[in-house]
Parts: structure tokens; sequence; C-alpha cells
């Protein structure tokens, strides 16, 4: 069966509505996911999750499912797969393991963006300053692009 669905940890239910909901950081689910995705992915924070909600690949952007697909290359875990509606769930384009590894940078990011957002979510305008501080600190943060060019796939 293709895997048309990334998981959120179930236990992490109320961190997505304080982020999304009450601090109004992100406009939907999907978007809470993939900014806890690379903060995950950029911290080198993995957490394995208790199956919960999922998100349907197909609401996903390609330039989503790229990053999704680069994680799952520099993990040695990707394998080819697609979104495509009009494929039949027998078809198998897709490992549930692949998948796996984004749930799990997802389910470690968010905890991770939780707790320094944690204290300023009470007010909206706040939460969005404090994360834009966290972002602008990110921004700042030196990274050695040539090393993760080495690892990329030119095919």
């Amino acid at each position: 069966m293709a895997k048309r669905s990334v998981r959120r940890d179930s236990t992490q239910d109320h961190m997505y509505t304080a982020l999304r909901e009450d601090a109004q950081l992100f406009e939907t689910y999907k978007d809470t996911f993939m900014a806890a995705l690379l903060f995950g992915y950029s911290n080198e924070r993995r957490k394995k999750i208790k199956a919960g909600p999922e998100i349907l690949l197909g609401i996903f952007s390609e330039q989503d499912l790229q990053f999704m697909k680069l994680i799952m290359h520099l993990e040695d875990a990707f394998e080819s797969f697609t979104v495509d509606p009009d494929a039949s769930d027998d078809t198998e384009d897709a490992s549930l393991d692949n998948f796996e590894i984004i749930e799990e940078y997802a389910a470690g990011g968010l905890d991770m963006l939780y707790r320094k957002l944690e204290v300023f979510l009470t007010d909206p305008e706040t939460a969005q300053n404090a994360y834009l501080d966290l972002m602008n600190e990110y921004e700042n943060r030196e990274f050695q692009t040539e090393d993760l060019v080495k690892e990329l796939p030119f095919n």
C-alpha cells in the first residue's frame, strides 16, 4: 500500500494546538509540522512517535516534499515515492520506514520548539516575536553549506 500521509505524535496534540491556534504562529497543522521538521532536523533531534492524526501528503507543496526527500536521502533511507491521487492503494511506491524518519524529526523538533516558546504562547504577538527571534538566531548561525552539497545526489 502506498504511503499517502505522515503521522503526528498523538502525545503532542496540545503543542500543535498551542502553536497554531493559541499563538497563531502557523496557519495549518501542515505548516506546524514542516516548521517542526526543519527545527528537528537542524538540531538533530528525533523522537519515536505514538501514532496519531495524519496529514495527507497531497497537501504538502512540491518544495515540502523535496525537503522530505532530501532528509530521507541524507539519512540513507530514501526510496523514490510519488504522490499520485489517482494511484490505487495497492501501489507500492513508498516505504513506511522512509516517512518514519520525517515523523520522528518533526516530533523531536516540535518538542524542542514548543519548549523554547512555551512561556510566550499566551499572547499571539509575543509568541510571534519570540518565534522571529528564534528564526533570526538560526539565520545567524554558522552553517557549512559545502558539507551539505557534497552529500546531495546528482543524477
